[in-house]
């Protein structure tokens, strides 16, 4: 198996464990306030990358971190793990988790074209013809488009800071481990969070002594310890164009997540489409997978 593959398995896992998240954020949100909610889960995961490094022997590669490595790793802290997740918490509070992840797994289109512009990846007839397959799906299920609100343009501005950050967190992932990236940005965005939650004055609602609240964020928080590390993996294995595609079946795994809440059967129409994405899905993977014209970094 090559690196290719083994980052299109962890992709995978990503996208799964990622319609599991939003799905849960979503009802996480109403509880709390989306910036003390977002302060408070995303210090709970730099803890859990501090303990993962702690026992993996990993702090010497921190004493060996260049400048420019150090530098890179404080952009994506910022773009990465603090304001769009301030952005995206705050746009969920104000649309349903599905149009979120709609807007959300739009990411690999603008992660694939930063790509292919900034990282020169290369790709073949048959990923530009899945990538199409879910493009329509994706319009299709937002009735076109996502209706424009102020909450949708949280989410949308959410999306563009992570796609950017896909192309910073590939080139620094050739010399840094996946965990150490997780760990600036998570930990690294919760410092920025920290001090906007301290100069809004919400310090005080951080949830150190509310035990349903503490429980809520470790729930939330340990499911984007794993998002996070996986997706990182993945990156550091596979382009960032196969990546954000793969990310666009957590779209598919959050609304059949969110059909076993509400108790309602999916439309046809609704299938169809989910066939779409996972059949677009099926098609630009394998041209991946097999090397079927794609002469992007598969290596």
């Amino acid at each position: 198996m090559n690196k290719t593959q083994k980052g299109i398995l962890y992709a995978s896992l990503t996208a799964v464990i990622s319609g599991f998240s939003i799905l849960y954020s979503k009802f996480a949100v109403v509880k709390m306030d989306p910036l003390v909610l977002t302060t408070s889960r995303n210090l709970f995961v730099g803890l859990l990358f501090i303990f993962l490094i702690t026992i993996m022997g990993g702090w010497g590669e921190v004493r060996k971190l260049g400048k420019k490595q150090t530098l890179s790793l404080g952009i994506i802290a910022l773009i990465g793990g603090a304001i769009p997740f301030y952005l995206f918490f705050s746009g969920l509070k104000l649309i349903s988790a599905l149009t979120a992840n709609i807007i959300h797994k739009s990411m690999f289109v603008w992660a694939g074209a930063l790509a292919v512009i900034m990282l020169k990846e290369k790709i073949s007839l048959p990923f530009v013809l899945g990538f199409g397959a879910i493009v329509i799906s994706q319009l299709i299920i937002g009735g076109l488009l996502p209706s424009i609100s102020a909450g949708s343009m949280m989410v949308l501005g959410a999306t563009l800071f992570w796609s950017l950050e896909q192309i910073i967190a590939k080139k620094t992932l050739e010399s840094v481990s996946p965990r150490l990236v997780g760990l600036a940005r998570m930990g690294g965005g919760s410092l920025f969070l920290l001090f906007a939650t301290a100069a809004s004055g919400k310090l005080s609602l951080l949830p150190f002594h509310n035990p349903s609240q503490l429980l809520t964020v470790g729930i939330g928080g340990a499911l984007l310890f794993f998002y996070v590390y996986f997706w990182f993996k993945a990156l550091s294995l596979a382009p960032v164009t196969v990546v954000s595609l793969v990310l666009t079946g957590a779209t598919v795994v959050g609304a059949l997540l969110t059909g076993l809440f509400v108790p309602l059967p999916i439309p046809v129409k609704d299938m169809a489409v989910y066939t779409g994405i996972l059949g677009g899905i099926a098609v630009a993977v394998s041209a991946a997978w097999y090397r079927l014209g794609y002469v992007g970094d598969t290596s």
